[in-house]
């Protein structure tokens, strides 16, 4: 199976008004990482606006947003290496195998790459297939089933550090995913099944 995990750091919550400005994937095919990749853009516009409650959590300035490449610039090169993931050689020779997206409340994250994709002429269900692995529903659960004890909140955070898992630079989008997928594999160890 090959799994594209994703996180990303939005001006804001919607997408009506709010878009991704920086994307970090790691492509994994049966648990080897092929690549891993981090691209920063600038989606402002007069209707994507740059929220200050926003930035209180990922510490980017409207202006360091804007100093980044436009989102027209960058997003054909974000839709190419989706396009090379998706085209990977699979053991049998074929040539294309849609992605399991994967992530941590991995929804928030779609809705945004989806949004992107679809203003700048892309097509999400190009990329991936209908199935995502949710590792915050993993984290639930993990309580469910008392693999996790009580924590204070399901945070990426919160749950990272009692797992043992090394979370520096959060809100970084490429650091949230690797302590993203870390804790998948501790969970998977605590045998609670990611998918």
């Amino acid at each position: 199976m090959r799994f594209l995990w994703l996180d990303t750091e939005t001006t804001g919550l919607e997408t009506t008004d709010a878009s991704a400005f920086e994307l970090a994937f790691i492509l994994v095919q049966n648990g080897v990482v092929i690549c891993e990749r981090d691209f920063f853009l600038n989606p402002l516009s007069e209707t994507i606006k740059y929220h200050e409650e926003a930035g209180k959590i990922h510490g980017y300035t409207e202006e360091q947003i804007k100093a980044f490449p436009s989102e027209k610039k960058v997003m054909p090169k974000v839709a190419e290496f989706l396009k090379n993931a998706v085209e990977l050689f699979k053991t049998d020779g074929s040539r294309t195998e849609k992605l399991i997206i994967a992530g941590y409340n991995i929804g928030f994250d779609i809705k945004h790459l989806k949004a992107l994709l679809e203003r700048n002429g892309f097509n999400y269900d190009d990329y991936f297939i209908s199935n995502m692995a949710d590792v915050f529903e993993q984290v639930k659960k993990a309580g469910f089933q008392k693999a996790l004890p009580f924590l204070p909140d399901r945070k990426l955070g919160t749950v990272a550090k009692h797992l043992g898992v090394n979370l520096e630079n959060a809100h970084n989008a490429l650091a949230d995913i690797k302590a993203t997928r870390e804790v998948a594999k501790k969970l998977q160890q605590l045998n609670v099944k990611l998918i």
